[in-house]
Formats: C-alpha cells, structure tokens, sequence
C-alpha cells in the first residue's frame, strides 16, 4: 500500500499521531501493540507487514488523501444516518466492510497503473535497445551499452570502458576495424561486431546463469 503510493512504512508509524493511535487502540481492545503489527524481515516474498484491520484503515487515510475524503465522508453519512429512526443505519461491521472493499479497488487499480507503467518501461527500453544497434555490410555492430541492454545487464560507465577497451583489443588482434560514432548520451563510442561482444561478455552470461 505506501510503496503503491510512494509513502514509506517507517515514516507512519514514527509520527506521534500514529504511536497515540496504536497506544489508545492496544487499551481499547485489549491487545498489545505487538500483537497489532507484526513486521516480517526477509527478502522479496518472504518480508511484509501485518496491521490489524483498524491500522490499515488508519494507515490507509494517511497514504491516500482521496481514500481519507471517502472515509470521512462515509462516516459523516452513517453518523447522519444515525439521527434518524426512520432510517436505517449501517453497523460498524458494513462500514469497515465498505472500507475494506474501497482499498481492495484502489489497490488493484494501483495495481494496474503500475503493469502500465512497467509496459511503457519495457517499450521505451526496446526503443533505447533499437537505438544502439547499427546494420552493416558485416551484420548486426552494437556498442557496449547498446548490447548489455540487449541482454538485459546492469553496466556501469567504469565497466563499459573497460569493456570497450577489450572490445577494441580483440578486433585489433582480429583484424576487423573499429567503427566509431557519436552517441549524445556518452560522446564518441566504438561499434562491435556482435560475435566480439559475446566473448567480451561472456563473464557476465556466466554469472547471469549461475544467479
């Protein structure tokens, strides 16, 4: 829910509202607050965070300000609700079942927009991939950054000009000319036929395998 919404867990849960909150509900329903939140640590799937219901309802109005206007507003109706005798009003249980429902459905609409945004990531990234490989009389040249966003790999600039170098050695010692163009993120760089570049990186395959 905070990384949906660009909001950190440990910002919350150290502000003094949040500590007062958790002291008054741990008394009010008789239940330590270690018992409340359960904190997880691992990595990847195996780490998360348990909150009791009401501490997600809570920690939902502090993360969205949209969800916080449509709680308010739902109790206000319920207390208004309530004045009336003619009218009937909702108990506690279908108010935090339509608070329940209401973050299930921004959840998974947050949930979308970042499959969207991971698609537009990916299409850009191709569009980059496309951008550093050249056609020529000999095939398909890529430079060094060109190529490992080809294979997916992470490269630093330090590593891609040592990279370069081996590149540049091993057409030297092959005979084959070193083609050279301007790149405007990165200035001059050296264009490498793609069987020179599979021996170049044949480290980082080997590591990517073994990971």
């Amino acid at each position: 829910m905070c990384h949906a919404n660009n909001k950190y867990w440990g910002h919350y849960k150290e502000r003094k509202s949040t500590k007062a909150y958790w002291t008054a509900l741990s008394n009010d329903i008789g239940m330590p607050i270690s018992s409340l939140i359960i904190e997880i640590n691992g990595y990847g799937s195996s780490q998360g965070t348990w909150v009791h219901p009401e501490i997600a309802i809570d920690l939902a109005q502090w993360v969205s300000v949209e969800f916080r206007l449509w709680a308010n507003r739902t109790l206000m109706k319920v207390m208004l609700d309530q004045e009336s005798v003619q009218q009937q009003s909702m108990t506690q249980i279908q108010l935090l079942a339509a608070i329940a429902q209401q973050m299930a459905e921004q959840e998974q609409r947050l949930i979308q927009q970042q499959q969207q945004q991971a698609q537009i990531l990916a299409r850009l990234k191709a569009v980059e991939v496309e951008q550093d490989r050249f056609n020529t009389p000999c095939g398909h040249k890529y430079s060094i950054v060109g190529f490992a966003n080809l294979q997916g790999l992470e490269i630093s600039a330090k590593e891609a000009s040592a990279k370069g170098k081996k590149a540049s050695a091993l057409c030297r010692k092959q005979g084959i000319e070193v083609e050279r163009i301007h790149d405007p993120r990165f200035g001059k760089v050296g264009l490498y036929p793609e069987s020179v570049l599979i021996e170049v990186f044949s480290s980082n395959f080997k590591d990517k395998a073994i990971a």
